[in-house]
């Protein structure tokens, strides 16, 4: 950097001069002119709330491109602050050569008072930081739980479909990694469409959750519980042997047949509401899809053995 002097030039006029180049050398300027409101991110929505399904690979695109923005921004102020300790370096061994010592205090306490405001500009952007930071986490923690709420049956609030084939593939790797037992349950209503015929479909609803606390009442902490589909439920039993699962779908079968229900506004009474089971065991063979199949199977033949009961395969052998 060139701190010669114009001998043909006030002063006055050198010393602006120098005041200008040394700005402009160390981006002050340029800095001035940033916007000092804090970095404002927005997530796509929909009348409901955050926007769901394909829209999340997109929020996260979007974090990280706010995030890289905030980087750079940070990138930029310190090489402007660096550009400033090297300017003023240079000056303080330069300009006692070059000045008279009161053009050097000047310079120098200009110099200082740059430095100062430096150091607020500092203050500034760490609150600007502080800000965006509260508005990114806050922005995750929406779309964390927007996700989670577009694996989540709204009716039941148990995992939906896309839950259950997440956790299915979760635990299947994990019981097959470790050589564990695993049971995978398919549950369905019996004769549900007649129910929503006879009394409507909010009736049905009302049933549907209720099939749902009965089997959620029965689960253990490291079971997984889906509504599958319509009126099918099922449920992934990590650790559990066939007989283990057959004991445990029996019970919900029983207690459900059990039940007394009626419309409450009309006191109609609904009748017996049951359900078809199927069990089936991990092989070592198995994927998801070929366990998911023969589960089904088993469903089907409860179904066709006459409703109301648990169809389990026979015990795989050692």
């Amino acid at each position: 950097m060139n701190f010669g002097l114009v001998t043909s030039a006030s002063p006055e006029a050198w010393l602006m001069g120098l005041i200008v180049a040394s700005l402009a050398a160390i981006g002050l300027v340029a800095w001035r002119n940033r916007p000092t409101a804090p970095i404002t991110l927005a997530v796509p929505t929909t009348p409901d709330g955050p926007r769901a399904g394909g829209g999340f690979e997109d929020n996260a695109l979007q974090l990280d491109r706010e995030a890289a923005a905030i980087l750079k921004l940070v990138h930029s102020y310190l090489e402007a602050g660096q550009r400033y300790s090297v300017s003023l370096a240079q000056a303080d061994k330069t300009l006692p050569k070059l000045a008279s010592p009161e053009e050097v205090g000047v310079i120098v306490r200009f110099l200082i008072a740059e430095n100062a405001k430096m150091q607020h500009e500092a203050g500034d952007l760490r609150r600007r930081l502080e800000q965006s930071q509260s508005q990114i986490e806050k922005l995750r923690s929406n779309l964390v739980e927007a996700q989670e709420m577009g694996m989540r049956d709204p009716l039941t609030s148990l995992s939906n479909r896309r839950g259950f084939d997440a956790s299915l593939a979760r635990e299947l790797a994990a019981a097959q990694a470790q050589g564990t037992a695993l049971c995978l349950v398919m549950a369905d209503l019996d004769n549900f469409k007649k129910v929503n015929d006879d009394f409507g479909h909010v009736v049905g609803d009302e049933i549907l959750k209720l099939l749902a606390a009965v089997l959620g009442e029965n689960m253990r902490g490291s079971d997984s519980l889906a509504r599958y589909g319509g009126e099918e439920f099922a449920i992934i039993l990590p650790g559990a042997e066939l007989e283990d699962a057959k004991r445990l779908t029996e019970r919900v079968r029983s207690q459900l047949e059990a039940k007394q229900l009626a419309v409450n506004e009309s006191g109609r009474e609904i009748g017996r509401i049951t359900a078809s089971f199927g069990v089936a065991q991990l092989r070592k063979e198995d994927d998801a899809q070929s366990l998911i199949e023969r589960a089904d199977a088993k469903l089907y033949e409860a179904k066709c053995a006459g409703r109301n009961r648990v169809a389990a395969e026979s015990a795989v052998a050692a």
